[in-house]
């Protein structure tokens, strides 16, 4: 009797933590869009003018991360500049799905970078950590350029969802940066993996989440608890425009609310109406452009002001 108890337990727990080996690699694995199919999608939705993209001047790059992949980038230069802008896209995405922000960065003597996340386009990496090693990837962008362009750097970072997550959390931890826009970003990894599974799957099984954390930081070190773009933002003396589609149906608004009213200093907030996850600038580009040009242009006013000290 007690031969088939122990056995029935053994094999309880074998299927459990099958799946729920499962269940984290299906999360740290999403079925990307394949980098090429993203460029023709670009251009279908109109944020790619295919003729305008192969004209532009650009420098293909590729640098090391701090984990033993490459990371891969696209730079549209700008003569005689040490401004930069890096872009960072969403989840499951590559940089062509930034290329909509060139033109904004560029007309204001910023060179811009796309880059493409680790497990995603052209960039190395087994798996998306969901900000985890991506704001140590954007640590790597920020040190290549200030070794390319030196102490006169100024630098900015826009993210749109995990980019933008990627960009608050690299924002938080490097004074280079000078300012940074976050548009749809998550304000904890936790608390959007609970409202999703409720969502999306009708449960509210918590739990598993907890458990998946545990395995994933037994297999690779980190666990969702250590993604939260909120946490400590109110330290940062970096300057931050949130921006939020108010039509948002995968991030929760409030989330960039709550990051808003936590940022203390220099902040501004620009919430999109009829826009809906990533799409704030499809949905109002003038008005998008305006907010973001404005925000910049008082924050080179302040590092003019100071001279060096900036």
């Amino acid at each position: 009797m007690w031969h088939w108890i122990i056995w029935l337990v053994f094999a309880s727990l074998l299927v459990c933590s099958m799946g729920l080996y499962l269940v984290s690699r299906l999360l740290l694995s999403p079925k990307r869009v394949p980098y090429e199919k993203t460029y023709k999608l670009g251009i279908q939705k109109g944020e790619i003018d295919d003729h305008v993209f192969q004209m532009m001047e650009k420098e293909e790059l590729f640098i090391p991360s701090y984990f033993g992949y490459k990371l891969h980038g696209l730079l549209f230069p700008v003569k005689n500049s040490s401004k930069v802008m890096i872009v960072a896209h969403g989840i499951k995405w590559s940089l062509f799905g930034s290329f909509k922000y060139v033109e904004m960065f560029k007309k204001r003597g910023f060179n811009v970078l796309l880059c493409d996340h680790r497990f995603h386009g052209l960039s190395g990496g087994s798996y998306t950590s969901f900000g985890y090693f991506e704001k140590d990837d954007l640590k790597a962008w920020i040190d290549y350029f200030s070794s390319r362009m030196g102490e006169k750097l100024f630098i900015g970072i826009l993210g749109e969802s995990l980019g933008a997550a990627s960009a608050l959390e690299a924002s938080k931890r490097d004074s280079r940066v000078k300012f940074c826009i976050a548009d749809c970003a998550f304000s904890d990894f936790s608390t959007l993996l609970r409202l999703r599974l409720k969502l999306d799957f009708k449960l509210r099984l918590y739990p598993l989440i907890n458990l998946v954390s545990f395995l994933i930081k037994l297999r690779h070190g980190w666990s969702f608890p250590e993604i939260s773009p909120i946490k400590g933002l109110e330290k940062t003396k970096t300057p931050i425009l949130f921006i939020h589609g108010k039509e948002d149906r995968f991030i929760p608004l409030q989330m960039t609310l709550d990051m808003f009213k936590r940022k203390k200093g220099n902040k501004k907030l620009y919430l999109v109406p009829r826009a809906g996850h990533a799409e704030a600038f499809n949905a109002d580009p003038k008005g998008y452009e305006r907010k973001v040009i404005d925000f910049i242009k008082e924050i080179e006013a302040v590092c003019s002001d100071k001279a060096n000290l900036c």
